[in-house]
Protein backbone atom coordinates (compact mmCIF):
# COMPACT_ATOMS: atom_id res chain seq x y z
CA UNK A 1 0.00 0.00 0.00
CA UNK A 2 1.14 3.57 -0.70
CA UNK A 3 1.90 5.76 2.03
CA UNK A 4 1.79 9.39 2.81
CA UNK A 5 3.44 10.62 5.81
CA UNK A 6 2.84 14.47 7.60
CA UNK A 7 5.81 16.39 9.08
CA UNK A 8 4.06 18.91 10.86
CA UNK A 9 5.25 21.19 13.81
CA UNK A 10 5.33 24.94 14.31
CA UNK A 11 8.46 27.35 12.63
CA UNK A 12 11.72 25.87 13.69
CA UNK A 13 10.58 22.80 15.07
CA UNK A 14 13.11 20.77 12.44
CA UNK A 15 10.16 20.46 9.93
CA UNK A 16 12.62 20.53 6.93
CA UNK A 17 15.54 18.40 8.45
CA UNK A 18 13.54 15.64 9.28
CA UNK A 19 11.80 15.40 5.98
CA UNK A 20 14.76 16.28 3.77
CA UNK A 21 16.76 13.10 5.32
CA UNK A 22 13.45 10.63 5.00
CA UNK A 23 13.29 11.91 1.35
CA UNK A 24 17.04 10.91 0.63
CA UNK A 25 16.41 7.76 2.32
CA UNK A 26 12.90 6.32 1.24
CA UNK A 27 12.69 4.88 -1.99
CA UNK A 28 10.06 5.87 -4.24
CA UNK A 29 9.57 9.07 -2.36
CA UNK A 30 8.31 12.67 -3.27
CA UNK A 31 8.79 15.89 -0.76
CA UNK A 32 5.69 18.49 -1.42
CA UNK A 33 7.18 21.47 1.19
CA UNK A 34 4.61 24.42 0.98
CA UNK A 35 7.38 26.91 2.37
CA UNK A 36 9.63 26.24 -0.54
CA UNK A 37 6.63 26.41 -3.17
CA UNK A 38 5.65 29.99 -1.00
CA UNK A 39 9.37 30.90 -1.45
CA UNK A 40 9.83 29.91 -5.56
CA UNK A 41 6.46 32.15 -5.82
CA UNK A 42 8.16 35.40 -3.84
CA UNK A 43 10.44 35.61 -1.02
CA UNK A 44 10.33 39.16 -0.54
CA UNK A 45 7.97 39.14 2.50
CA UNK A 46 4.91 36.74 3.49
CA UNK A 47 1.58 36.98 2.42
CA UNK A 48 -1.43 35.23 2.75
CA UNK A 49 -1.75 34.87 -1.56
CA UNK A 50 1.15 33.22 -1.39
CA UNK A 51 -0.18 30.49 0.93
CA UNK A 52 -2.97 30.19 -1.16
CA UNK A 53 -0.95 29.27 -4.58
CA UNK A 54 1.04 27.37 -2.44
CA UNK A 55 -1.17 25.05 -0.91
CA UNK A 56 -3.42 24.40 -3.96
CA UNK A 57 0.24 23.98 -5.97
CA UNK A 58 0.51 21.12 -3.37
CA UNK A 59 -2.64 19.65 -3.63
CA UNK A 60 -2.46 19.39 -7.48
CA UNK A 61 1.16 17.56 -7.01
CA UNK A 62 -0.38 15.32 -4.55
CA UNK A 63 -2.86 14.37 -6.69
CA UNK A 64 -0.94 13.96 -9.67
CA UNK A 65 1.89 11.94 -7.34
CA UNK A 66 -0.72 9.42 -6.11
CA UNK A 67 -1.34 8.90 -9.71
CA UNK A 68 1.92 7.76 -9.79
CA UNK A 69 1.92 5.85 -6.81
CA UNK A 70 4.53 8.05 -4.73
CA UNK A 71 5.28 7.85 -1.34
CA UNK A 72 4.56 11.10 -0.55
CA UNK A 73 6.12 13.04 2.49
CA UNK A 74 4.04 16.44 3.21
CA UNK A 75 5.98 19.01 5.19
CA UNK A 76 3.36 21.05 7.17
CA UNK A 77 2.81 23.71 9.83
CA UNK A 78 0.66 22.27 12.70
CA UNK A 79 -1.89 24.60 12.75
CA UNK A 80 -2.78 24.68 9.02
CA UNK A 81 -5.97 22.14 9.98
CA UNK A 82 -7.65 22.87 6.60
CA UNK A 83 -4.86 22.21 4.88
CA UNK A 84 -4.42 18.65 6.93
CA UNK A 85 -7.70 17.43 6.23
CA UNK A 86 -7.40 18.63 2.71
CA UNK A 87 -4.17 15.98 2.34
CA UNK A 88 -6.33 13.20 4.60
CA UNK A 89 -9.55 13.53 2.15
CA UNK A 90 -7.23 12.89 -1.08
CA UNK A 91 -4.98 10.21 0.66
CA UNK A 92 -7.95 8.37 1.61
CA UNK A 93 -9.79 8.87 -1.78
CA UNK A 94 -6.11 7.17 -3.09
CA UNK A 95 -6.41 4.20 -0.68
CA UNK A 96 -3.18 5.92 1.44
CA UNK A 97 -2.20 4.30 4.42
CA UNK A 98 -1.38 7.54 6.66
CA UNK A 99 1.27 8.44 9.01
CA UNK A 100 1.57 11.71 10.91
CA UNK A 101 4.32 12.89 13.26
CA UNK A 102 4.11 16.26 15.02
CA UNK A 103 7.67 17.27 15.67
CA UNK A 104 7.22 20.32 19.40
CA UNK A 105 10.02 20.82 21.06
CA UNK A 106 9.41 23.69 23.77
CA UNK A 107 8.66 27.26 22.85
CA UNK A 108 12.24 28.54 23.83
CA UNK A 109 14.26 26.08 21.82
CA UNK A 110 11.81 27.27 18.52
CA UNK A 111 12.86 30.73 19.44
CA UNK A 112 16.45 30.14 19.90
CA UNK A 113 16.83 28.09 16.48
CA UNK A 114 15.18 31.23 14.78
CA UNK A 115 18.54 33.20 15.64
CA UNK A 116 20.49 31.19 13.94
CA UNK A 117 17.88 29.02 11.08
CA UNK A 118 19.49 29.67 7.37
CA UNK A 119 16.74 31.63 5.24
CA UNK A 120 17.36 29.93 2.32
CA UNK A 121 16.10 32.60 -0.82
CA UNK A 122 13.87 34.47 2.48
CA UNK A 123 14.38 38.10 2.10
CA UNK A 124 12.16 38.55 5.20
CA UNK A 125 12.03 37.77 9.31
CA UNK A 126 10.24 35.45 11.02
CA UNK A 127 8.85 37.15 13.79
CA UNK A 128 9.05 35.91 17.53
CA UNK A 129 5.02 37.18 17.21
CA UNK A 130 4.78 34.50 14.37
CA UNK A 131 6.59 31.51 16.39
CA UNK A 132 4.52 31.93 18.86
CA UNK A 133 1.45 32.18 17.25
CA UNK A 134 2.78 28.67 15.56
CA UNK A 135 3.68 26.69 18.48
CA UNK A 136 0.55 27.71 20.50
CA UNK A 137 -2.07 27.03 17.74
CA UNK A 138 -1.08 23.35 17.04
CA UNK A 139 -4.15 21.33 15.47
CA UNK A 140 -4.11 17.94 17.82
CA UNK A 141 -4.32 15.17 16.41
CA UNK A 142 -5.60 12.15 17.90
CA UNK A 143 -2.85 9.04 18.01
CA UNK A 144 -0.06 10.92 16.00
CA UNK A 145 2.84 10.53 18.01
CA UNK A 146 4.69 13.20 19.15
CA UNK A 147 8.42 14.28 19.25
CA UNK A 148 10.47 17.01 21.24
CA UNK A 149 13.02 17.71 18.93
CA UNK A 150 15.39 18.95 21.56
CA UNK A 151 15.54 15.81 23.77
CA UNK A 152 16.11 13.29 20.64
CA UNK A 153 18.80 13.68 18.12
CA UNK A 154 17.10 13.83 13.86
CA UNK A 155 18.62 10.90 13.52
CA UNK A 156 16.73 9.12 16.20
CA UNK A 157 13.40 10.73 15.12
CA UNK A 158 14.58 9.34 11.05
CA UNK A 159 14.92 5.86 12.64
CA UNK A 160 11.62 5.66 14.75
CA UNK A 161 9.33 7.19 12.15
CA UNK A 162 10.91 5.09 9.25
CA UNK A 163 10.11 1.94 11.46
CA UNK A 164 6.58 2.94 12.06
CA UNK A 165 6.36 3.61 8.37
CA UNK A 166 7.58 0.05 7.81
CA UNK A 167 5.50 -1.90 10.61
Amino acid sequence: MEKIIFIRGPICSGKSTIARILFDNLENASLIDQDTLKNDIDNKYSSKWRRVIAFETSVFLINKLMERKRTIIVEIHSSRKKQYLTYIKIAKKNNYDIYSFLLYPPLKICLNRNKSRPRFGMKYNISRKQIRRYWKNIYKIKNEKVFDTSKKSVKEICLEIIKDIRL
